[in-house]
């Protein structure tokens, strides 16, 4: 006995030690920890008179257990995973809030460890209505044909959704299309909500949802707007040319069969005579209407012409000499061309002002030593010319310093 309880605290310990890695080890190869994406999420207890915004709540991974001496096929509908609506704050509707995540397994043998997110973000807003007004879209009128006030069996419906998207509703909009034969139009026809831009208002109902459209059709005349060309004779006086020209209206609507104004592409006026004109034109002008064609408006009969007649811009290439600038002191500057060409552009008048002697090509060699440089030449024009090009662009010039004096 003696023997048995010497050292007894020390032999407990090593007993419950070796049960404790015994137990361990059975523990660890019986059970494994596995993931499962992809798991709905499913919203419950939403409170009563409210929309859900959020409709696609997602889905989550889920990090379970499960024993492993006894297999278990897990699928997604080995758990269910909710969030309570009950939680939401209605204060602070439509506003997102973050709402946690619930899991719960539905098959013996699982033991919920985690799940990623926890928490998801929702949206609640309270249902309401209101009343809306009937709008009809009957779309392009075909040609020849015209449409009377279309007649409606409701001229307000009402309309019932989410505040938040009901207060973006502008009108229940029936869309018809006119049938080109010129039957009458059209039945009943399906409402839908639209925003002030005609962009549909999703989860909004209307009440009722269809709606009695009748529109009178029938063939008339029918309209096309044609541009206004001004017919210009004659020439300007020399060295005048024809700038811009504008008819105010420049446009006119006419009226007709349809197979008339469809080879219809513009109106031409009567002759405007612009013979020896140095100077800007306004006229009155007279329209020429095809046969079979009447004016929408008749005050339009005679737009105001007005014909701008500017100075001819021409081009004129000069061969200047050129100059040097600049060159050190005592030093020569000799270029290797005496000349370049020079194109210039301007009115005639100036052009033909231009005096070619007062005209220099400079060569700049300020700085530059004894050598041979490619210098760019400049030229000082009047303001009313401008250069447009130089032949060549570059000139080789030679700097020759001055020379060295005998002994």
């Amino acid at each position: 006995m003696a023997w048995l309880f010497r050292n007894w605290a020390l032999k407990l310990s090593a007993v419950a030690l070796a049960t404790i890695l015994y137990t361990g080890l059975v523990f660890s190869g019986s059970f494994s920890d596995k993931t499962l994406p992809g798991v709905p999420i499913t919203a419950l207890a939403q409170p009563e008179g409210t929309y859900l915004l959020t409709q696609q709540l997602g889905t989550v991974d889920i990090e379970y257990r499960s024993a492993t001496d006894r297999p278990i096929t897990v699928t997604a509908d080995s758990f269910v995973v909710t969030i309570d609506l009950a939680t939401y704050d209605m204060s602070q509707a439509p506003q997102v809030q973050s709402l946690k995540i619930h899991v719960r397994p539905l098959t013996d043998g699982l033991e919920f460890l985690s799940v990623t997110p926890n928490a998801i973000s929702v949206a609640l807003d309270r249902i309401d209505q209101t009343q809306v007004r009937v709008a009809v879209d009957s779309g392009d009128v075909p040609p020849g044909l015209e449409i009377s006030t279309p007649q409606l069996s409701a001229q307000r419906v009402t309309a019932s959704g989410p505040q938040s998207l009901l207060d973006r509703v502008d009108r229940a909009l029936a869309t018809v299309r006119i049938d080109p034969s010129g039957i009458d139009c059209c039945g009943q026809v399906n409402l839908v909500p639209v925003d002030i831009d005609g962009r549909r208002v999703e989860s909004v109902e209307l009440d009722p949802s269809t709606v009695r459209v009748e529109i009178d059709v029938s063939t008339v005349e029918t309209s096309r707007t044609v541009p206004i060309r001004p017919l210009l004779i004659g020439a300007p006086a020399t060295g005048f040319e024809v700038g811009t020209v504008t008819a105010d209206p420049s446009v006119v609507t006419l009226r007709g069969a349809p197979e008339v104004l469809a080879a219809i592409a513009e109106v031409l006026t009567e002759p405007i005579s612009l013979s020896g004109t140095n100077a800007t034109l306004r006229a009155t002008g007279k329209l020429v209407l095809p046969e079979g064609a009447r004016l929408a408006d008749p005050a339009a009969a005679e737009p105001t012409i007005v014909v701008q007649i500017r100075e001819t811009v021409a081009t004129r290439t000069l061969l200047l000499g050129l100059v040097c600038s600049g060159a050190p002191s005592g030093s020569a500057c000799l270029p290797r061309i005496e000349q370049v060409a020079v194109t210039v552009s301007g009115t005639v008048s100036d052009l033909d002002a231009l005096n070619v002697g007062d005209l220099t090509a400079a060569l700049d060699v300020s700085g530059l030593g004894p050598g041979d440089h490619l210098v760019q030449p400049t030229v000082a024009l009047p303001g009313v010319v401008t250069l447009v090009t130089m032949s060549p662009i570059s000139v080789t010039v030679t700097i020759v310093p001055p020379a060295t004096p005998a002994p």
